[in-house]
C-alpha cells in the first residue's frame, strides 16, 4: 500500500511569526506592547487629523479616505511585526522547580486505643475566661 507522510504546515507557522522569531530570536515584552499601542494610536490619530485638514481645505473626501489609509498602513507596518526593538524589557522567568513525589502518608486508625481515652480523661477542663480569679477572690474575703 501507499504511506504517505505528513508534512508540517509551515504556512501556518509564517502567518503567526514564528519565522521571525527564529531570524531575530526575540518577543514582544509587556513594555514592547505598551509601546506598539501607543505607536498605533498616535499614528492613527495624526494622520487622520491631518487627513482630515487636508480633506477639508479641497473639499474632497477621497484625500481623507487615502491620507487615512496611508496612516493605517504605516502604523500597521510599525506595529504588527515583532520588530526587536520591542524586546528592551525582556521577562526573567524563574527556572523550573522540580516536583517531588508527595510522601505516602500511613492511613491513621479509626478506632481509638485504650491509651488515647486516658489520656483525654487526664486533661483538666479548661476553666471559664477569669473564673479562678473570682473563686481566689472570694475565697479571701
Amino acid at each position: 500500500g501507499l504511506h504517505t507522510r505528513r508534512r508540517p504546515d509551515h504556512r501556518a507557522e509564517h502567518l503567526a511569526g514564528g519565522s521571525l522569531h527564529r531570524r531575530h530570536g526575540t518577543t514582544m515584552d509587556y513594555k514592547g506592547q505598551r509601546l506598539a499601542e501607543m505607536l498605533y494610536c498616535y499614528v492613527i490619530v495624526i494622520f487622520g487629523v491631518i487627513a482630515w485638514i487636508c480633506g477639508y481645505v479641497a473639499q474632497s473626501f477621497r484625500i481623507t479616505f487615502i491620507g487615512w489609509l496611508i496612516g493605517l498602513v504605516v502604523s500597521m507596518v510599525l506595529c504588527v511585526p515583532d520588530w526587536p526593538f520591542y524586546n528592551r524589557n525582556p521577562v526573567q522567568w524563574l527556572k523550573e522547580i522540580p516536583m517531588e513525589p508527595p510522601a505516602k502518608e500511613k492511613p491513621k486508625a479509626a478506632v481509638k486505643s485504650e491509651d488515647d481515652e486516658a489520656i483525654v480523661a487526664a486533661k483538666p477542663a479548661p476553666a471559664a475566661a477569669g473564673g479562678e480569679k473570682k473563686k481566689q477572690k472570694n475565697k479571701k474575703r
